[in-house]
């Protein structure tokens, strides 16, 4: 069994290029998140593939986040942003 980090189930397309393997369900894999960086997911569920015209694949799937591995920096200043508005009410 994982563990998500943030609670949540995302869904998002995956693009497979020519030669490049395929995902498979309930299996980790790391990928690039535009708003955590590199991750390591749990892929849950895989939709229905669909060709592209540049010798590519794009595959919907649902996961959800195990680790981070690199954050990016949006999500570094994101975190830094919401550790400073913490305030001590009396």
């Amino acid at each position: 069994m994982s563990i998500s980090i943030d609670g949540k189930i995302h869904e998002s397309i995956y693009k497979v290029r020519y030669g490049e393997p395929f995902p498979r369900e309930k299996r980790s894999q790391e990928i690039h998140s535009k708003t955590y960086g590199y991750v390591l997911v749990y892929i849950i569920e895989l939709g229905q593939p669909k060709w592209t015209n540049h010798l590519t694949v794009e595959i919907p799937f649902k996961f959800y986040i195990q680790q981070i591995i690199k954050p990016s920096k949006k999500y570094e200043n994101k975190k830094k942003l919401n550790k400073a508005g913490l305030k001590v009410i009396k």
